[in-house]
């Protein structure tokens, strides 16, 4: 969420955490190997990230209950490595990643899968270290793919420079068809830099079912709007969303009423294949979309 004024996600944790208690329980699809949550005060990040369920989270609620900012992230995850490895559920494995490039905080939280070539690259999960390109890289986590990916992204971006937000689709676009990387689910992610968050829709075209599995939605609220109106928002207020899943469309909107009966449907719109969008955090109305080639 990306918002013109210091805001809360309280509303919006609640209905995330029945939706994916509802997915759990009717399909089996359970985002239950971590959670975390990532917000943006004073020109920097901060992140708290916890190896359990996003809805059975006392510390997630507690501090998303009492912070207000102009951009947040929240992140549920659901791993593809065994519960019982490493980089099971744990702390650490959760999103999103904390990085720093040139003294500022960055974030990301990524849904999807990544092999790396490993003639490229060298990951020695259990002390938590990267290799790449003749130097060595401290890792958070116990390897995770999202994480490696975060930290080549930002040893690339501050070699190449450049002005956000050009910079950034530049060298996300040449790490996605570098030889680094082998073979892909989906390269789904949320950034966070100081100054923008960005949101890319990426899945592997080559692979069925992938449109359906990796989608991302978008949705600009103002406080003039029904619901904001019903959120209690101020009237010149804009909130923009982008999720996973449409939360307040039709699809969902009966979990949302369980929230808060009687809330309004809204309509999302779907992010097409390998688009980004670059919101910029206190401005969301000037949002912009690229098509990454």
């Amino acid at each position: 969420m990306v918002s013109n004024y210091e805001t809360y996600l309280n509303f919006t944790f609640e209905i995330l955490s029945g939706i994916l208690k509802a997915l759990c329980k009717e399909t089996g699809e359970c985002h239950e190997h971590g959670a975390g949550f990532a917000w943006y005060q004073r020109g920097k990040w901060g992140a708290k990230r916890v190896g359990k369920p996003l809805w059975e989270s006392p510390e997630l609620r507690q501090l998303i209950n009492w912070t207000r900012s102009r951009a947040m992230i929240l992140h549920a995850r659901r791993a593809t490595y065994p519960q019982y490895s490493l980089q099971g559920p744990k702390d650490e494995n959760s999103h999103p990643y904390v990085g720093e490039l040139m003294g500022f905080r960055w974030v990301l939280a990524h849904n999807g899968f990544i092999k790396f070539n490993r003639s490229r690259i060298r990951i020695r999960p259990q002390e938590k270290i990267l290799e790449y390109r003749g130097s060595e890289h401290i890792l958070s986590s116990y390897g995770i793919d999202s994480e490696i990916f975060f930290k080549i992204f930002l040893y690339e971006l501050r070699d190449f420079g450049g002005e956000e937000p050009l910079n950034v689709i530049h060298v996300l676009e040449n790490i996605i068809k570098s030889e680094l990387i082998e073979d892909f689910h989906s390269f789904n992610m949320i950034i966070g830099s100081h100054r923008y968050v960005y949101a890319l829709r990426y899945y592997n075209e080559d692979y069925e079912g992938m449109a359906e599995k990796y989608t991302m939605f978008y949705l600009i609220r103002s406080g003039s709007s029904e619901a904001g109106r019903a959120l209690r928002k101020k009237s010149d207020e804009i909130d923009f969303f982008i999720c996973s899943e449409p939360l307040t469309d039709k699809k969902w909107v009966a979990e949302v009423r369980n929230v808060r009966e009687g809330f309004p449907e809204e309509k999302w719109e779907e992010l097409k294949n390998k688009q980004i969008i670059a919101i910029p955090i206190a401005n969301p109305q000037n949002y912009k979309i690229e098509t990454i080639d």
